[in-house]
C-alpha cells in the first residue's frame, strides 16, 4: 500500500487500499465488541491518570481526518488555549471521541462540516461534536445507545456494527459521566459528552 517495493499499477493500488480499509474496519469492530463484553462481565477497569482533554481531542481529529477528507468534510475543533485538565482513562476518553467523531463523518454529506467544542465548567468537562448531516430520526435517536442498533439506510448500517454508540455511553458511564444526543432530521446531530474533572 506505501509502494516501499517500488511503483504499483492503479488497479493493484487499489485492492492494496481496499484491503487495508477492510482490516481496520474488522479490528475495529473485534476491538469494540471485546471492550463491550468486558464492560458487560464488569471486567472493564479504567486506567485513570491526569490528561489533558485537548491532547485527547486532537488524536481522535487525526484518527478519522481521513474519512472526512475523502468526503470533502471540514473539520473544526474549538480547543481554548489553557489546559483541559483532569482526571479520566485517556484511552477511553480518546474511543468515545472516535466513535462520536466517526459517526458524525458517516451521517455528514460530502462538503458538510463537524465541529468539536470543549470546556471546563463547575468541575465538569463538556466535549461537543457537532455535524451538519443528515440527522437522525425520532425512533432511531430513542433507540440508539443500545448494542446493535443502527440508525440509517442499509448502506450506511453496514459501515458499522452498532456498537459505537453503545460502548461510548457504557465508557462515560465508568467515570461517572454522561452522553447525550441532540438530532432534527435533515439538519445535524449534537454530541455532548460530560466528564466530572475528579471522578469519584
Amino acid at each position: 500500500r506505501h509502494r516501499i517495493f517500488g511503483p504499483l499499477p492503479d488497479r493493484y493500488a487499489d485492492y492494496a487500499s481496499s484491503i487495508h480499509q477492510a482490516g481496520s474496519h474488522l479490528q475495529d469492530m473485534i476491538t469494540n465488541v471485546l471492550d463491550v463484553s468486558r464492560i458487560d462481565a464488569d471486567r472493564y477497569e479504567l486506567d485513570l491518570s491526569e490528561i489533558d482533554a485537548r491532547d485527547v481531542a486532537d488524536a481522535a481529529m487525526a484518527l478519522v481526518r481521513i474519512q472526512a477528507e475523502d468526503k470533502s468534510i471540514r473539520l473544526i475543533a474549538n480547543l481554548p488555549e489553557e489546559p483541559l485538565t483532569l482526571t479520566a482513562d485517556g484511552r477511553a476518553v480518546k474511543q468515545i471521541l472516535v466513535n462520536l467523531l466517526g459517526n458524525a463523518v458517516k451521517f455528514t454529506r460530502e462538503q458538510g462540516q463537524i465541529v468539536l467544542d470543549a470546556a471546563i465548567e463547575d468541575s465538569w468537562l463538556t466535549i461537543s461534536v457537532a455535524d451538519n448531516g443528515i440527522g437522525i430520526a425520532p425512533d432511531d435517536l430513542a433507540r440508539l445507545g443500545k448494542p446493535f442498533e443502527q440508525a440509517g439506510d442499509a448502506k450506511l448500517k453496514a459501515l458499522g456494527t452498532g456498537l459505537g454508540l453503545s460502548l461510548a455511553r457504557a465508557l462515560a458511564d465508568l467515570h461517572g459521566g454522561t452522553l447525550t444526543l441532540d438530532s432534527t432530521l435533515g439538519e445535524g446531530t449534537t454530541a455532548r459528552l460530560r466528564l466530572p474533572v475528579k471522578p469519584a
